[in-house]
């Protein structure tokens, strides 16, 4: 019990450090954790999660997990099995994973950002560290003692993301048409070998 104190005030110390020594830590002690095991329903909603947008952490919060949940959850076997089945049913995945970047920069929501431009106390930045800023293309402090934010234009996201489903649409099309030629090949040798 005492070991597992010390590792909860470790981790606890790493809130301020970076993300990947946070990670290295909670692979190490995960064994130690015992926290009650997240329902399947949340399994499930970390591993589609994490298969959009390939953070831990992220998909974590979004399936209303911590974030030190999220890492061990990656480091299990089930989870990483689930993800790859996940990957591997969309056999685009990196024309998948692009979609889903293009529709976060489309339709994505503001808010967290709009927060950060009207916050009065620019001080203290620690506090924004789970904000989605993924539309966001620039943040900077303006003489004036402000800040300007700059975001990824929508239009431009939507555009690419029209291209990117046709391009995917054509890709599933030709697939089939292969497997369906490959499938008639395969046919066809096997009534050779009757013969």
């Amino acid at each position: 019990m005492q070991l597992l104190a010390f590792f909860a005030l470790l981790v606890e110390g790493l809130e301020n450090k970076s993300y990947k020594n946070r990670e290295r830590i909670v692979i190490n002690i995960s064994i130690f954790n015992k926290q009650t095991k997240p329902s399947n329903d949340a399994v499930n909603s970390f591993c589609h999660f994490y298969v959009m947008c390939g953070s831990a952490a992220e998909a974590a919060r979004r399936s209303n997990l911590d974030e030190l949940t999220g890492l061990e959850l990656l480091n299990t076997r089930r989870v990483r099995r689930k993800i790859n089945t996940i990957y591997e049913r969309t056999a685009l995945s990196t024309l998948f994973k692009a979609r889903s970047g293009l529709e976060r920069i489309a339709f994505g929501r503001i808010n967290d950002a709009a927060e950060i431009a009207l916050s009065e106390n620019d001080s203290d930045y620690s506090r924004f560290d789970g904000y989605d800023l993924y539309n966001v293309s620039e943040i900077k402090k303006v003489k004036g003692g402000g800040v300007e934010i700059k975001f990824f234009d929508r239009l431009k996201a939507i555009e690419q993301l029209t291209a990117l489903n046709e391009m995917i649409a054509s890709k599933s099309d030709s697939d089939r048409f292969l497997s369906a030629l490959e499938r008639t090949v395969n046919a066809g040798s096997e009534t050779n070998d009757d013969s």
